[in-house]
């Protein structure tokens, strides 16, 4: 490695960004929904939990004598994610005060949606893949591996993102028996499921994920597997110290993505920058380079170490609360491009509610539904950017377009399909579906 600073040859962006299936100007929050949670959706559970109850009838039927099975209809798929989602913005102690009749904690809209034992017998039953095929299939993502893969499919389809990309991981909380289950005592979530993803960086919005199922998968191998919609197209990847290495780089570059991140010491630091950085003062800087690959060393309070196969080893002026720093163009523009999967926390923070479920599998399948939300909340955004309203607002709009299709002839359990026309509310929650 030398001290001969170079600009890398960043080759021209081939991504076709944008939005890819949206229409210019939808009149509706219903058209961009539909796009993410389309009738080939629902259809799949319903034939899914309709086949589960008769694998299980027996069962079932011991158990659950007071409502008769009836098998669930997409319409009435849609009916019972609209009532999860209004779980989420009305919160309860149980699940029976939903459905309450006391006048004082009564919300009128879940009766009239779909009737509690109803509920409970989708609730028993869903279920998104074929047990039966289970004994042929090793993976323990099995039982909502075609969720997942529809929705991952959804979020490609409909938009594709800018050159700035982010990687990093999130944690979706889990404390009940799983094998793939992680901890990690130094993070406010210790308990949950790892979910790798990639998001563009300035808006959040989610291209891939992967959930780590502890199945020896090598780091490397999981890092060209989440970006592989994205190699041999020049994209830039902003990554913390966890994904990076020199060999990584080195490989990435190959197939035309380009990182940028910190990395720790041993991951490919040579031994002579590592001794340079011991005597670095505060503001200075250090290099090496190995090719297209910059390895910076940058002292401020301490040292930061970064790898960069897009940038040179130049400074810009920071302005801080105490006057202006030099500090490398690498960590300025990863402090800004690293921030979308925060982004994406941050709004699916408002959309998440409590779960009772005991099955992760049901667990997994409201997760990947409210962030399909998420994805859709971002469509509409990017398809009406003049048109305000705030995140609950299209919320309740998507919400409305689930509880309420008109002319469905539906089954809801004992209850008459519900018709949008004409309907008043009082409640202030009503209105949301």
């Amino acid at each position: 490695m030398g001290k001969v600073d170079k600009t890398p040859a960043l080759g021209q962006f081939t991504g076709n960004q944008g939005v890819k299936q949206i229409s210019s100007d939808p009149t509706q929050v219903s058209e961009v929904a539909e796009l993410f949670f389309g009738d080939s959706f629902f259809d799949m559970l319903c034939q899914e939990t309709n086949r589960y109850y008769l694998q299980h009838r027996e069962y079932y039927d011991r158990s659950y004598k007071a409502l008769k099975w009836v098998d669930v209809t997409s319409a009435e798929m849609r009916k019972y994610f609209a009532i999860i989602f209004l779980m989420g913005h009305t919160r309860r102690d149980n699940l029976k005060e939903y459905w309450s009749s006391d006048p004082f904690l009564e919300i009128p809209i879940f009766g009239k949606l779909m009737s509690r034992k109803r509920f409970e017998q989708i609730l028993w039953c869903l279920h998104f893949n074929d047990n039966e095929l289970q004994p042929q299939s090793t993976s323990r993502l099995f039982k909502i591996q075609p969720l997942l893969n529809f929705f991952v499919q959804k979020f490609q389809i409909v938009y594709k993102p800018n050159q700035q990309l982010s990687l990093d991981e999130s944690v979706i909380p889990w404390r009940g028996r799983l094998r793939m289950r992680t901890y990690n005592p130094g993070k406010l979530t210790k308990y949950g499921l790892l979910v790798r993803v990639v998001t563009e960086s300035t808006s959040g919005y989610i291209g891939n994920l992967e959930i780590y199922s502890g199945e020896g998968k090598k780091l490397q191998e999981t890092i060209l597997s989440v970006l592989e919609p994205y190699l041999d197209q020049n994209y830039h990847v902003y990554q913390d110290n966890y994904y990076n290495s020199v060999t990584t780089a080195e490989h990435l570059f190959l197939r035309k993505v380009h990182v940028c991140g910190t990395i720790r010491v041993n991951r490919g630091l040579p031994p002579d920058l590592k001794e340079e950085c011991k005597s670095l003062k505060h503001g200075e800087t250090t290099f090496r380079r190995k090719g297209d690959i910059l390895l910076q060393s940058w002292r401020d309070t301490r040292v930061v170490n970064m790898i960069s196969t897009i940038h040179n080893s130049s400074m810009v002026d920071v302005q801080r609360r105490h006057g202006q720093v030099k500090k490398p163009v690498c960590i300025t523009e990863y402090n800004v491009f690293m921030k979308g999967v925060d982004k994406s926390r941050s709004v699916l923070g408002l959309l998440f509610s409590s779960s009772e479920n005991s099955k992760v599998d049901k667990e997994s399948c409201l997760v990947a539904y409210k962030l399909c939300h998420f994805q859709f909340i971002f469509g509409f955004q990017k398809s009406k950017p003049s048109f305000k309203i705030e995140i609950q607002g299209i919320t309740a709009e998507c919400g409305k377009s689930l509880g309420y299709r008109p002319h469905s002839g539906s089954r809801t359990g004992g209850r008459h399909s519900l018709s949008t026309t004409g309907a008043v509310y009082s409640h202030p929650m009503q209105a949301s579906f």
